[in-house]
């Protein structure tokens, strides 16, 4: 860690040992400290604009959310692109197998409630619908040169994807809108098993979006496990509407698709497994797509 860095953070949380952890996808640099208090995330992101954005992030939306349910911004430096962010506490929960049906149901929901408070943090954002209908495009944008992956789940399925990509384009415009987290789904959720409570973590990518974009990683389980749909629509107030429906399944293969890529970056060959697992399933799910102008299907690849 750079000394001025560790001078900086050491004046806010003290003389503490720091961990180099795993890239998040976003270019920034990031330490974790121990602290009485909890683990404290130090971040340099990779630019200035990625500062500001995760600190717009902190102050008018995550702040929304209890300090026990969601992490607390604890310093900015700019000139170091740094910030320091204390994490709530709880379990990972990528893995909930050991979790009983109803236990699983209620972290969906409590998920779901927490994830409805994020999403309708948008104080003062001017055309919110504007906004989220540019970020929403480019998120879509960025995840096309991830179909041309060497992953065996996308083999015979390619040229429906892109095809569907070019769809689903045409109809963001027309979904419902929100402070999105950007990465919402079990990776990002902690279990607090005293309180038997959910918290949220990672938002590094948050900004407003199509809030179906939160919805899909959690919806490759929701097809897996019955009844974690309904829990996750009673916390969050409302179902998915009817384009919500529709365009989810999208939603979660490319969501599938992006975590393979990250998964594959980190040389994490359990996660590769269980996520072409997943991204497989979803493909083979995916319900037809009425397109906005005519009902043409696209024509799947022969299998290779």
């Amino acid at each position: 860690m750079p000394e001025t860095l560790a001078t900086w953070a050491e004046n806010l949380v003290g003389g503490r040992p720091a961990w180099l952890l795993p890239d998040d996808g976003t270019g920034a640099r990031c330490w974790g400290i121990s602290t009485l208090q909890g683990t404290v995330e130090l971040r340099i992101t990779r630019t200035h604009g990625d500062l500001e954005r995760e600190v717009y992030a902190h102050r008018y939306a995550v702040d929304r959310l209890t300090s026990t349910s969601a992490p607390r911004l604890l310093g900015i430096e700019p000139r170091l692109r740094a910030l320091l962010i204390r994490q709530p506490r709880g379990e990972r929960m990528d893995d909930s197998s050991d979790m009983g049906p109803r236990l699983r149901e209620s972290v969906h929901e409590q998920a779901g409630g927490l994830l409805r408070v994020l999403h309708t943090s948008t104080p003062a954002m001017g055309d919110q619908h504007g906004q989220a209908v540019r970020n929403t495009l480019r998120y879509l944008d960025s995840l096309t040169s991830l179909l041309d992956l060497d992953v065996p789940a996308l083999t015979g399925h390619r040229t429906l994807l892109r095809h569907r990509l070019t769809v689903l384009r045409e109809v963001v415009p027309q979904l419902p809108h929100g402070f999105c987290h950007g990465a919402f789904g079990p990776t990002a959720w902690r279990w607090q098993p005293a309180q038997r409570a959910v918290a949220l973590t990672g938002f590094t990518h948050s900004q407003m979006m199509a809030a179906v974009t939160d919805f899909a990683r959690p919806s490759l389980l929701w097809g897996m496990r019955l009844g974690l749909q309904h829990a996750f629509a009673r916390g969050y107030g409302r179902p998915l509407d009817l384009l919500e429906q529709q365009v989810v399944g999208d939603f979660a293969v490319l969501a599938g698709v992006q975590d393979l890529w990250r998964a594959s970056q980190r040389g994490d060959a359990e996660a590769h497994r269980q996520l072409a697992e997943a991204v497989h399933a979803a493909v083979k799910q995916l319900p037809a797509l009425k397109e906005p102008d005519a009902a043409v299907q696209a024509v799947p690849e022969a299998p290779v």
